[in-house]
């Protein structure tokens, strides 16, 4: 920060070590490539948000083969660009669903988040959606920040046993739960 003396002239202030908060250094990323990615997103969106769009989330991510990606979530937009060159910027009105499978521990990367995040293009015919998959970390804000911005349902729990084997353990005609019993 800057500030005016009396003579008119700019003086930089400098913070102390202790001022600096450790929230902001911890969710700094230091990986170049990742830094890159997060002023290519915020660009892409200054380009197209309008005054009332609030910005949700943002987080690194990676894509379904592993390729480092960076992704911001807003009220009226949802934008990545991947370390490869590709970048994707999607209304949030645009998005039908996020499918999720549930955290898997990676070695190297720690417990991730399969996600698919589907969504209709204006330009392609009505019956047709387009598909985006990444690995969220299973702490990523960005999964429930998607589900807020394209006002989506919470996915549901899997049920714990299915109808299948409920019947497969219920008891035959003769009182006994399967097998021949000799008396």
């Amino acid at each position: 920060m800057a500030e005016l003396d009396r003579r008119g002239f700019m003086r930089l202030l400098r913070r102390d070590k202790g001022e600096e908060p450790e929230k902001e250094a911890a969710e700094t990323p230091t990986d170049p490539d990742i830094v890159q990615l997060m002023e290519l997103t915020a660009s892409l969106l200054a380009d197209v948000e309008s005054e009332g769009a609030e910005p949700i989330a943002d987080a690194p991510v990676l894509t379904r083969p592993f390729d480092k990606a960076y992704m911001r979530v807003t009220t009226e937009h949802i934008v990545y660009s991947i370390i490869t060159g590709f970048s994707v910027l999607m209304k949030t009105s645009d998005v039908t669903a996020l499918d999720t499978e549930p955290p898997e521990e990676l070695r190297g990367y720690g417990p991730m988040v399969a996600g698919t995040l589907r969504a209709h293009h204006p330009a392609d015919p009505a019956d047709v959606t387009r598909a985006y998959q990444f690995r969220f970390r299973a702490d990523s804000p960005l999964l429930e920040a998607i589900r807020t911005a394209c006002d989506l349902p919470e996915p549901e729990p899997e049920p714990a046993e299915s109808e299948e084997s409920a019947e497969v353990d219920q008891p035959g005609p003769g009182g006994a739960s399967g097998g021949n019993s000799r008396g």
